[in-house]
């Protein structure tokens, strides 16, 4: 089968990749081994913050404010709404060592340009019922926004689809062989694909893609286990974050995300007690209602890492046609629109207008000097 654009993943990054390609006429064909967002993005919290409780490293800013505003022009666009929750943010402080990293998570949202205030405890409760009186202090950024990540992957694939794309589900990627600055063959357990250019937007799995391509591609998964509790009337619009790592926000339905920080520890997707209990204890010390829920779900997604904390997007040193765009970590719902919109441009204008050079594949061979 041939197609313009073969895009291998079906969750966020790549059809996002897809709708932008298509709104431009690109004839785009997208291989997904199970189904849509089945992977890290079906598992994300999505809340759509330019800055959280890491920062956001320099090149990504123009991406960060991008997307943040791409993402709420683009849901007129889609078939169905984002559920978009426009509570803004906070970031919280639960003892006085938090409370000065804190106040150097404001000075960088400050200079980055972002609308945010630094709050001590009262305010911080005054503002946010919910939370503990032990919190020391917060920073709260009113323009944020969290959505629900299935209606986000169902936007971006169906207006894809209804400019043309197709999608095949069941299709397991084997490889994609290059030959002269051309692809070759997307190789399948299912049978031999062919296309003009290809977007490998495979998550964590990315290097498992390609095999015969002689580049290093250290992307590498990152466990998160995740928690939905039952559903209460509506109690909040924030999105908590917290410098522990851990973070809650309450969905459209009623239900709060429990979200934690990231383990390596290889493809594991076991749920673990020790984790659970752990990071569950440090969210009901911060929003103590969270005590009293009942957990209904507990799933686990792994997020594409890599080793700088940048994604990896653009054409691979020895194929200008083979692209990639993955680890973006945590952040791949955030930016997950200016990514799609940079690969498109990449295919069918030859160039970026976001600057994406720091995001290059073989910033690692040049690092450890190969």
């Amino acid at each position: 089968m041939k197609a313009q654009v073969i895009i291998v993943g079906g969750g966020v990054i790549g059809v996002a990749c897809a709708y932008f390609l298509s709104r431009r006429g690109v004839q785009v064909l997208i291989l997904e081994r199970h189904h849509l967002g089945a992977g890290a993005s079906g598992a994300s919290a999505t809340m759509m913050n330019i800055s959280g409780t890491s920062g956001v490293p320099e090149p990504l800013r123009p991406f960060a404010f991008e997307s943040h505003h791409l993402i709420l022009e683009l849901e007129q666009d889609f078939e169905q709404p984002l559920e978009v929750i426009r509570g803004g943010s906070l970031i919280v402080a639960m003892n006085e060592q938090e409370a000065q990293i804190l106040k150097a998570i404001f000075k960088e949202n400050q200079q980055m340009g972002i609308d945010c205030s630094m709050l001590n405890g009262l305010e911080s409760c005054r503002l946010e019922p919910l939370l503990s009186p032990q919190v020391m202090a917060a920073v709260y950024s009113p323009l944020n926004y969290h959505i629900n990540p299935f209606r986000l992957c169902e936007g971006y694939l169906s207006g894809a689809l209804r400019r043309g794309a197709k999608i095949a589900y069941g299709i397991n990627v084997l490889d994609v062989q290059v030959k002269n600055d051309r692809i070759s063959r997307v190789v399948t357990k299912q049978g031999d694909y062919y296309a003009d250019w290809v977007i490998v937007a495979g998550g964590a799995y990315t290097p498992q893609i390609l095999p015969s391509i002689d580049i290093q591609v250290p992307v590498v998964p990152g466990r998160g286990q995740a928690i939905i509790t039952e559903a209460c009337p509506p109690l909040t619009t924030h999105a908590l974050e917290f410098l522990s790592h851990v973070y809650t926000r309450q969905v459209a339905n009623g239900n709060f995300y429990l979200g934690s920080h990231t383990e390596f520890v290889g493809f594991d997707n076991r749920i673990t007690l020790e984790k659970i209990s752990a990071y569950t204890r440090a969210l009901a010390r911060g929003v103590p209602i969270i005590a009293r829920l009942r957990a209904l779900r507990f799933f686990v997604g792994f997020r594409p890492m890599s080793p700088d904390n940048l994604p990896i997007i653009g054409s691979i040193p020895t194929c200008t046609r083979l692209i990639l765009a993955t680890g973006h970590g945590r952040t791949g719902m955030r930016h997950s629109a200016s990514t799609g919109k940079a690969v498109s441009e990449l295919i069918i204008d030859g160039e970026t207008r976001l600057p994406i050079a720091d995001f290059a594949v073989d910033r690692f061979a040049q690092k450890s000097g190969h």
